[in-house]
């Protein structure tokens, strides 16, 4: 199991604990795009299923210059007014789908087939026990090779969800904190287990939503590459 985190079992429980971990940033919201647009660098995803829409994290993927690949992000969410939200502001992109549902959010599982999808974001509920829950579910399938991305991962809630995960990337150059999960599959592990050091290099001078200076960081001249083959 690929664990890019600190091996030290002492060390590990005081990152369960937040110890060690940078000051939260203040765009707090937008600390897991260096991660989404750095997995797009790395591998081709057309095909994404959010839960939990963002001004963020869906205008990020609908973002042809960190996305260029993308056909389909379909969002799940269950907030009437915040879905309403980030309709407008995709203004009419023909690749997102919406779809509102109740909490609990994970009861949809049982509908979606994973396996269509190359990336999963799970950034849903205001509750963390319901994400912690719709972790664990999706770490209980194993009918689906996607990639699967966790915002606000430092929280010990969904580490422990999270266990049932073959190979496990935690991205902790801002806080809150991005994990990077999957069980198998044709994904470039080299890369995605050196993306968190490439976006720790370059978090001193970047913004988390600059998406554009994010994708020449990855992308320039193949630099992205170069740093993790």
């Amino acid at each position: 199991m690929i664990r890019s985190r600190i091996s030290s079992i002492v060390r590990r429980g005081g990152r369960l604990l937040g110890i060690g971990l940078s000051s939260r940033h203040q765009n707090d919201y937008a600390t897991h795009v260096p991660v989404l647009v750095g997995v797009a660098a790395a591998t081709r995803i057309e095909r994404i299923l959010e839960f939990g829409s963002g001004m963020y994290s869906t205008l990020t993927f609908l973002n042809r210059l960190a996305f260029p690949d993308v056909l389909r992000v379909d969002s799940v969410e269950s907030d009437p007014e915040w879905m309403s939200k980030i309709s407008a502001a995709a203004k009419g992109d023909s690749r997102l789908r919406m779809r509102l549902v109740q909490e609990p959010i994970e009861r949809v599982l049982s509908d979606i087939q994973l396996d269509n999808y190359d990336l999963v974001l799970v950034d849903s509920s205001t509750e963390a026990t319901r994400r912690a829950s719709l972790i664990h579910e999706l770490a209980k399938r194993h009918d689906f090779t996607a990639l699967v991305a966790v915002h606000d991962f430092e929280i010990g809630l969904y580490q422990a969800a999270a266990k049932g995960f073959q190979n496990i990337v935690e991205c902790s150059a801002y806080n809150p904190c991005t994990g990077i999960l999957w069980q198998t599959g044709p994904w470039p592990v080299t890369a995605l287990k050196q993306l968190s050091k490439v976006i720790y290099r370059h978090s001193k001078r970047l913004q988390p939503d600059d998406v554009q200076a994010w994708a020449a960081a990855f992308r320039e001249g193949g630099r992205f590459r170069a740093d993790v083959n």
